[in-house]
């Protein structure tokens, strides 16, 4: 592996970040959608109706290929593979996160509708044109070159095929305060997302449109995830005191972007959006 790869396995094998995606969120790297932005289901609903969100937006049909470019333990993959009828193959760079998806893929008897295995999502080992569709879930932020990455998808997709990507955007650098700047520097490096800060307000459609993807529209869901984010606001505040007060922010990585992004993205400088484009039908995949 090489230095980036070996940060993203260092971050999702670190024990803060394991008890975190274990214990509070339930196996899932990803928030939840409140339709009405009320606190009228639970947490738990509002991961699931993501996950319907994702299927609604690559257009999901039954026994599509489908691509789940940093699947985590499967739990996106899983239950689309059982709800949709899709086959899924769910790829990260993290071996424990394979065990796990293929345990969760067994237990919900899936297993004939999806393929786990460790590769990187900028360099994978599928052939041109395999895909009728692509998805990520908060995941395409862990590339150092996103572009890169977004040919690679554009590559194994077919003619035709659609992309959804489900990632946060940021605000220009002059709107940051010196302390947010700094917070939001301690967290990418401490959670391996080395490309996040190629994803900017209203124009990460023009990086998907410059690689060739077609159809680009940019959806600002932010208000709808608004709970989800404050959830983990709230539960890391009476630990942040300590971390802020020590100055131990870069070992609790997650606790200080639970505390700390909630409240950039209540200022507006962090949002979560849905991207979505298509393959053109007509295009020719370059060997």
């Amino acid at each position: 592996m090489n230095t980036n790869q070996q940060k993203v396995v260092k971050y999702y094998t670190n024990p803060e970040t394991k008890f975190g995606f274990d214990y509070l969120l339930w196996g899932s790297k990803h928030f939840g959608f409140y339709p009405t932005g009320k606190a009228d289901i639970t947490e738990q609903e509002a991961q699931v109706l993501l996950q319907d969100l994702v299927a609604k937006n690559l257009e999901l049909q039954e026994n599509q290929i489908v691509l789940d470019a940093g699947c985590g333990q499967g739990v996106v993959s899983t239950y689309l593979a059982k709800k949709y009828g899709a086959k899924i193959f769910g790829i990260t760079l993290v071996p424990f996160e394979v065990e796990r998806a293929q345990e969760r893929a067994k237990n919900l008897g899936v297993q004939h509708k999806t393929q786990y295995q460790v590769m990187d999502y900028s360099a994978t080992d599928f052939p041109d044109n395999y895909f009728d569709a692509i998805y990520t879930t908060e995941s395409l932020s862990h590339s150092p070159d996103i572009k890169k990455t977004l040919q690679e998808f554009l590559r194994v997709l077919k003619p035709g095929g659609r992309i959804a990507l489900f990632e946060y955007t940021l605000a220009p650098d002059e709107k940051f305060s010196l302390w947010e700047k700094k917070m939001l520097d301690v967290v990418i490096e401490g959670s391996a997302m080395m490309g996040l800060k190629d994803f900017r307000h209203d124009q990460f459609t023009e990086v998907i449109k410059s690689v060739g993807f077609e159809n680009v529209k940019e959806q600002n869901i932010t208000e709808n995830m608004r709970l989800s984010f404050y959830r983990l606001h709230k539960l890391s505040i009476w630990i942040y005191w300590f971390v802020k007060l020590f100055g131990l922010q870069k070992f609790f990585i997650n606790t200080t972007a639970g505390y700390e992004f909630y409240k950039m993205a209540d200022k507006g400088l962090i949002r979560y959006c849905i991207f979505t484009g298509n393959k053109s039908k007509e295009f020719a995949a370059e060997k």
